[in-house]
């Protein structure tokens, strides 16, 4: 299980919010099992204190996912937004490991010739013919 920290300057946040942001923050979960914590800070633009920015950071090994969302006046929005953002972010991350994964020894032939030889192959040694 992974830390949660969510923290607030000049924004109080309040129980509600943070169950709203731990219970936004698992649904990423499915994106992968290897978080190790996560970040959120909540803050108002400088001039403009009815605007929430929402902050989060996701640690994985290897890769951190950053992401920026803001909204006027209601933190959720801001919390929607961000999980917006970093759910694509996750997505195209677990998309790259799969990819990396998948294509760790494969070779694909250059040419027609070669690629005919090796479904050639593959018949046979689907067929037990070679080994």
């Amino acid at each position: 299980m992974y830390k949660v920290n969510i923290s607030g300057q000049h924004v109080t946040v309040s129980d509600d919010i943070q169950a709203y942001v731990e219970d936004s923050i698992r649904t990423l979960e499915r994106f992968s099992d290897q978080i190790t914590s996560v970040n959120v800070n909540f803050t108002t633009e400088k001039h403009d204190t009815h605007k929430i920015i929402a902050e989060a950071q996701i640690h994985i090994p290897g890769n951190d996912i950053v992401a920026t969302s803001s909204a006027d006046r209601h933190i959720k929005h801001a919390v929607d937004g961000l999980l917006s953002k970093l759910e694509n972010q996750m997505r195209k991350h677990k998309s790259k490991s799969l990819d990396k994964a998948h294509s760790g020894n494969q070779t694909l032939p250059e040419s027609p010739e070669e690629r005919a030889l090796q479904d050639e192959y593959n018949e046979l040694a689907d067929r037990g013919v070679v080994g």
